[in-house]
């Protein structure tokens, strides 16, 4: 069984991150597209149906993107600390992995 790529490395730049795997895979990925993916408790319900997915992608796309303040949480997350909107959401590191490959861009 293959172990899950573990991230080694983030650079913040001011509208995106780039995000290195232990695999040597490497992904720009957007801040407003870590934000659409929250998994917290307040972020997530609104993620489970297209409709009220649609309004929170809205909601967030409205708001002042700033650079976060990133803090390591274990050995296996990080949590994105944004000046405007949720900042408790924990992304694991096959979380962002996951966002990585869906919505980011191989790098």
């Amino acid at each position: 069984m293959d172990k899950a790529p573990v991230l080694i490395s983030l650079e913040r730049k001011d509208t995106y991150c780039i995000l290195a795997f232990s695999d040597d895979n490497t992904f720009r990925l957007d801040y407003l597209e870590v934000r659409k993916h929250c998994q917290c408790a307040k972020c997530k319900p609104r993620q489970v149906n297209e409709q009220i997915k649609i309004e929170f992608e809205e909601e967030i796309s409205r708001m002042m993107l700033v650079k976060p303040k990133v803090e390591q949480v274990g050995n296996y997350a990080i949590r994105f600390e944004w000046p405007t909107g949720c900042s408790s959401g924990i992304h694991s590191f096959e979380h962002l992995r996951k966002i990585s490959e869906s919505s980011g861009q191989k790098v």
